[in-house]
């Protein structure tokens, strides 16, 4: 059974019209503006992988995401691990 999503999370078609969502880290207990992603997607949570050095296509999970409404507009706000990995991710 899948649970219900959490009264956080805001309509998928709430990305800004730019393109460019924010990232908020909060590995930390607060969270703070670390970039902003050309991520848009209809998931309420992401797992963040990163490509491994051997370049057989293998892959190793460096954190979790998820959507969040920053204003009127979704963002990404990344709950455990490295959120330069993130796909599109530019930093500040």
């Amino acid at each position: 059974m899948l649970d219900a999503p959490s009264a956080a999370f805001t309509d998928f078609d709430s990305w800004h019209p730019s393109g460019w969502s924010p990232v908020y880290d909060q590995v930390t207990s607060r969270r703070h503006l670390v970039g902003f992603t050309t991520l848009q997607c209809g998931l309420d949570r992401l797992i963040i992988g990163q490509e491994t050095e051997d370049g057989d296509g293998a892959f190793t999970i460096v954190g979790q995401a998820r959507v969040a409404l920053a204003g009127p507009f979704n963002s990404w706000v990344v709950e455990t691990g490295d959120y330069r990995a993130l796909p599109g991710f530019w930093g500040l």
